[in-house]
């Protein structure tokens, strides 16, 4: 009898614990490493995250963006496809409490099995969804009220506890997909946020606190903690003043030596934004040693941590990739190459983010596949042997459609893939300067393993001082009388049966 109550008392236990149990794998972050740990064999494996963002839950439409014109597991195809093995889900309060999501922003003939469901309903489906095609899941608070990053993570109207709990609920709706890996627990905090001041006001506090109350629930997860803009703490921030190494939201991670979080060490990944021109133009941007002065900053900000075995995962990165940022990214990602810091997350895959733009173009089909191609070089420095999807780039040395006679163009090339066809390109990468003189396509057609691949580049040339004139389009009686007479014929019988009816409903 004993122990028929043990084992009800047992399986009791258990039913409590069934959102940690649920979840078969255990991850760990030791010594600037991420591990999945298979919780029935003990097997230890390190694992990457090379993840994007993908927006929409944390603002008022409450719904991940791309779905009014493509289909949701197609995008994640994709996402998988390029390369990706994990994703990014930035969130706010409305999203997880039941909003609707904006219909004009889902295409349901293209997704009808999304009809009437909830944000936070969806975001399930993309979990699932994310698991079948093994791809992990990063949970990121994002916003509390869907239309602005507050400083702090609570405000006049949400108060802390709220906002603990929404990850306490979060922890045991989700913590039973092995494919989540843990909390993004608050969107870049800044302003007024500080760390190691002691207050209420205090980010590394909070981290202690609703870090605590997440992995109570969900002890498999781990913690990601950005850094503030400001330590407001004088000794640690004065360097920022003295030399003006001004930081971005959620960057400054100085603090972390003097005050580090206090959870279980291998829960706790520091994960800094840290962002070039094209997000915000700071001074050091505008040194005649750029980009060689970035290393040492970046290793002030956030660097140093990896000497101190610490964790780090950059949050968010990115930006247009053209002029000055494309300078930044690629001294960034020869940066992290160097220092061995392979684990990131890229902003974005929307290409609506206006400062940065996306991995996809405004149809969120076509690849800005130069941005790939730097995010590639990371990759294959954490795995070798990682195999690019075959990508084609080509362009020109300025954005105009439409070229005047005589004028020159510089067009630029490189494919991975093997040139089958093309009416200019004899090698994988080249540039060429143009005088163009009639209207062009140019084209590459590459070829790599089974799969084929063109791109086009159209160049429109006009005469000069051609005068556009109204009557360079033939009028439909030109182009075809006999449909105009035709025309004049039926609006002459329409006109007779309009007067008929009229005349008659007057008697």
């Amino acid at each position: 009898m004993k122990f028929l109550t043990f084992l009800l008392m047992l399986s009791v236990f258990l039913a409590l614990l069934s959102p940690v149990l649920a979840s078969s794998v255990y991850y760990e972050a030791i010594d600037g490493n991420i591990y999945k740990v298979n919780m029935t064999t003990g097997e230890r494996e390190r694992i990457y995250l090379f993840g994007v963002s993908w927006f929409g839950f944390e603002l008022k439409d409450h719904i991940v963006y791309g779905l009014n014109v493509r289909n949701w597991k197609d995008i994640l195809k994709d996402v998988k496809r390029l390369g990706f093995n994990a994703i990014r889900l930035p969130f706010c309060s409305e999203t997880i409490h039941g909003a609707m999501p904006n219909p004009n922003m889902i295409n349901y003939e293209l997704n009808p099995d999304l009809r009437n469901l909830t944000g936070l309903e969806i975001m399930e489906k993309i979990i699932q969804e994310a698991n079948r095609l093994g791809i992990y899941v990063l949970l990121d608070y994002h916003r509390i009220g869907c239309t602005e990053i507050e400083p702090l993570w609570y405000t006049n109207n949400y108060s802390e506890e709220q906002y603990i709990q929404d990850w306490v609920f979060l922890a045991k709706k989700f913590g039973r997909y092995p494919n989540v890996i843990g909390a993004d627990i608050k969107n870049e905090p800044h302003d007024e946020a500080s760390w190691g001041t002691g207050d209420n006001t205090d980010f590394r506090l909070f981290a202690e606190r609703v870090g605590k109350a997440i992995l109570k629930v969900a002890p498999h997860w781990l913690i990601f903690v950005e850094g503030t803009q400001y330590t407001h703490v004088p000794e640690i921030d004065k360097v920022i003043k003295e030399k003006g190494w001004w930081t971005f939201w959620g960057e400054n991670l100085m603090g972390v030596k003097y005050y580090p979080v206090r959870l279980p060490r291998d829960k706790v990944v520091y994960s800094p934004h840290v962002y070039g021109p094209s997000v915000y133009n700071m001074p050091y941007f505008d040194s005649p040693d750029f980009p060689k002065n970035m290393p040492q900053i970046w290793e002030t900000h956030f660097g140093y941590l990896t000497s101190l075995n610490y964790t780090l995962v950059i949050g968010e990165w990115g930006g247009k990739y053209t002029g000055k940022d494309k300078v930044w990214q690629d001294a960034f990602s020869d940066w992290l190459i160097k220092k061995g810091i392979y684990n990131f997350f890229y902003w974005c895959l929307n290409p609506e983010s206006g400062d940065t733009g996306g991995i996809f173009l405004d149809d969120w089909k076509t690849v800005n596949w130069e941005k790939m191609r730097v995010i590639y070089r990371i990759i294959k420095a954490a795995r070798p042997n990682f195999n690019e999807p075959l990508f084609i780039i080509l362009k020109k040395n300025t954005s105009g459609q439409v070229f005047d006679k005589g004028e020159k163009v510089t067009i630029y090339w490189y494919t991975n893939g093997e040139i089958i066809d093309s009416n200019f390109a004899k090698s994988n990468e080249g540039e060429i300067i143009l005088t163009l003189n009639e209207s062009i396509n140019l084209y590459i057609v590459a070829k790599k393993g089974n799969e084929t691949m063109r791109k086009d580049l159209y160049l429109s040339v006009i005469e000069p001082n051609t005068p556009i004139t109204t009557t360079s389009r033939p009028t439909i009686s030109e182009r075809n009388p006999k449909i105009f007479t035709m025309l004049l014929v039926s609006l002459g019988i329409l006109s007779f049966v309009v007067f008929l009816v009229l005349k008659k409903k007057l008697v």
